[in-house]
């Protein structure tokens, strides 16, 4: 049992165990006690606790900032080629840089509540869906983006995946679904059960991590019907089904007016 009390105006705080004695012929008839003065211990234990804060704070601080050269190297790199796809691989390249630097970033700013191991993807997808189209939409396109999301606190593991995911979805559609220059993107995210996707697990009483579906779609001029997606020649979509695998999730890609890719994942990390 601990307890903590004031003596001479400090706290202290005490470790205290207890027992009850009897005599010859087995009656209680007392109870002994000692109490154990732990308060240094204590402060001993939240000073680590508070170095090992820093620490993790000032790593996920210089993986930013390394990051950020990366990609200020690549954009200078790509300006001594004249080849308009080479220059778009770097291009594609450094929006991956940058979107593993933006998880580092909220760990980084989550870490000043106290915790950098998990952090809220909502703000980061948005801010990531939107350096996207600052990238790609230029001159008079017409390009929109809608998102319905809600918070969800995955650990780097899953989180930079997943970012990964995001960013050759969305790119891909930027640069292949509107060749006049006109439509909208969607991005969703929510955990299956919350009511604002079904599913036909809805009800389950499996205790078990939980589970979201990612939705990103256009209403572009959808995908070429010889084209497996599971089995292209496309960097892009290589890179999403070896992620999605990677994060042990499932996709599916539903054709119709446009295109639209469904992930399924778990976070085995915490609990939203």
């Amino acid at each position: 049992m601990k307890i903590i009390c004031a003596i001479n105006g400090k706290e202290r705080i005490f470790l205290a165990h207890k027992a009850t004695y009897s005599s010859v012929s087995g009656e209680i008839i007392g109870i002994v006690g000692v109490m154990l003065d732990i308060t240094e211990l204590k402060k001993a234990e939240q000073a680590l606790l508070k170095t090992e804060e820093i620490r993790k704070k000032e790593i996920h601080h210089r993986i930013k900032n390394n990051l950020q050269v990366i990609s200020s190297l690549l954009s200078l790199q790509a300006e001594h080629f004249s080849d308009r796809e080479v220059r778009e691989s770097f291009h594609d390249s450094q929006n991956r840089v940058i979107s593993m630097s933006q998880i580092h970033e909220e760990l980084y700013k989550t870490g000043e509540t106290g915790n950098f191991e998990t952090f809220d993807f909502k703000p980061y997808l948005q801010k990531l869906a939107n350096e996207l189209f600052s990238s790609y939409v230029v001159g008079d396109q017409d390009i929109h983006l809608e998102l319905d999301l809600e918070s969800v606190f995955l650990g780097m593991d899953t989180g930079i995946p997943l970012g990964i995911i995001i960013n050759e979805l969305v790119s891909n559609s930027l640069k292949h679904a509107f060749p006049n220059g006109k439509g909208e993107i969607q991005i969703k995210l929510h955990r299956i059960g919350s009511g604002k996707i079904e599913d036909e697990d809805r009800g389950t009483d499996r205790r078990e991590p939980p589970e979201y579906l990612l939705v990103v779609s256009d209403n572009g001029i959808g995908l070429p019907d010889e084209i497996d997606f599971r089995h292209t020649t496309s960097l892009g979509l290589q890179l999403v089904n070896l992620l999605v695998e990677q994060i042990e999730g499932s996709i599916e890609l539903i054709k119709g007016a446009g295109t639209e890719f469904r992930i399924k994942f778990r976070e085995n990390a915490c609990e939203a």
